[in-house]
């Protein structure tokens, strides 16, 4: 039987198959990862397709899904470098959380989470008096750390952004 009447009665995989019994096994192997010649036959780990075209659509929804978490994760970086706290780290000094754009003037006081870190604590406070985008130190957090955390209401939950902490607070002269 001629080869190109043998190539149209077999099926691609089959053909495929073929192909790969040609070569020497470790490059049928390493043609399809996650797939292996098995006396003759190729067979693929569950999740795997022994078709190439499919294996390259699974890929690039892979890829997709990576850089939408990647882009997350950026913007959450962003957030954290533009959040910033302002004024002197001294018992009665004001601290004032400013944020590119002046984004912060549209949140409501509630979006304002403010925490200390006392020394030798290794967790962050909340300082239940405090809301909205600024606030006056206290005794309370003198030689401590300040910090704010802006949340905003969103579609899968909230964003978060948090400001570097500011301190230590020294006490009043």
């Amino acid at each position: 039987m001629p080869l190109n009447t043998l190539c149209g009665r077999l099926g691609p995989t089959l053909l495929l198959a073929a192909g790969l019994a040609a070569m020497a096994p470790s490059q049928a192997q390493d043609m399809l990862e996650g797939c292996q010649l098995v006396n003759g036959t190729l067979q693929c780990v569950p999740g795997i397709t022994a078709d190439p075209q499919q294996q390259i659509r699974d890929l690039r929804q892979q890829i997709g899904a990576d850089q939408k978490l990647e882009a997350a994760v950026e913007q959450q970086i962003t957030g954290l470098q533009q959040l910033v706290l302002q004024g002197q780290a001294a018992e009665g000094g004001l601290l004032q959380a400013t944020l590119a754009a002046d984004a912060l003037a549209s949140l409501p006081p509630s979006a304002f989470h403010w925490y200390r870190l006392k020394p030798g604590s290794q967790r962050w406070v909340l300082i239940q008096q405090a809301s909205g985008p600024s606030y006056r130190l206290t005794n309370a957090d003198v030689n401590a750390r300040v910090m704010v955390v802006v949340a905003v209401p969103s579609n899968g939950g909230s964003q978060r952004q948090a400001s570097a902490p500011l301190g230590p607070v020294t006490a009043a002269p």
